[in-house]
């Protein structure tokens, strides 16, 4: 894969020097490896920045961007530890759906405390049962949820990130004084859902979740400012 990064162009390929990992158990449904890329922080009072890529599988910029972050990281030293996993959702990007095989959408199956009496419910009534956003059977139903709910136990993330497409803003699930201003992505808060990545880090255990939703065209656009918002997330997470 192939895309500009500071006017350079930067191939990402198996013959690429960057080296990716697994966490024991990080499977998709169909047995897929869900892999990670990790950049140690230069300093020993960094945090540390999960990056959650493709929990959608039609949404590929998301993944796109992450790649594009991991590009940037093997050129510098940063100051916080990044954990970025581009593909979160392997089995729905080859089936080009939103769900994964199971047919979940996997940001509504983190395993929230009240999924039981509110997830199924909710999909049944608010979402008129539109299988683009089932829930699953149960909470933490899904192998690739379990991934990084193991991510999020091993990293101890201070900030998570999570790219989408396509709404085109910054949905920030966190303390109301932060803020990053970016002219391609209006900063906005939409609140969570049953389920949710936000729900289950931010409301339940006060980490906060930027859920960058990107728009088909965004990178293509504002490529440089990307970068820049990546060391503002840096910045974020070092002033939590």
């Amino acid at each position: 894969m192939k895309f500009f990064i500071l006017g350079c162009l930067i191939s990402i390929t198996s013959a690429h020097a960057v080296s990716f990992q697994q966490l024991e158990g990080c499977l998709s449904r169909d047995g897929v490896k869900i892999e990670h890329y990790q950049k140690d922080s230069s300093k020993t009072t960094g945090k540390n920045i999960l990056v959650l890529g493709q929990i959608h599988g039609d949404e590929p910029q998301a993944g796109e961007l992450a790649r594009r972050w991991i590009a940037r990281l093997e050129t510098l030293s940063p100051s916080n530890t990044w954990r970025v996993l581009p593909l979160v959702n392997p089995d729905g990007t080859k089936l080009k759906t939103r769900m994964n095989a199971n047919g979940v959408d996997l940001n509504r199956n983190f395993p929230t405390k009240d999924w039981e009496g509110i997830a199924l419910h909710h999909w049944e009534t608010k979402q008129k049962k539109d299988p683009r956003r089932y829930p699953g059977t149960h909470g933490g139903s899904e192998t690739e949820t379990l991934c990084v709910i193991k991510h999020i136990e091993d990293f101890k993330p201070d900030v998570v990130v999570s790219i989408h497409i396509p709404y085109g803003q910054l949905d920030f699930d966190g303390p109301t004084t932060k803020h990053i201003k970016m002219k391609a992505l209006p900063w906005m808060r939409l609140g969570t859902f049953p389920g949710s990545l936000g729900h289950y880090l931010w409301d339940e255990r006060k980490i906060p979740v930027l859920t960058i939703e990107l728009k088909p065209d965004s990178l293509e656009k504002f490529g440089y400012e990307f970068n820049l918002l990546q060391d503002q997330i840096s910045f974020l997470a070092a002033n939590d």
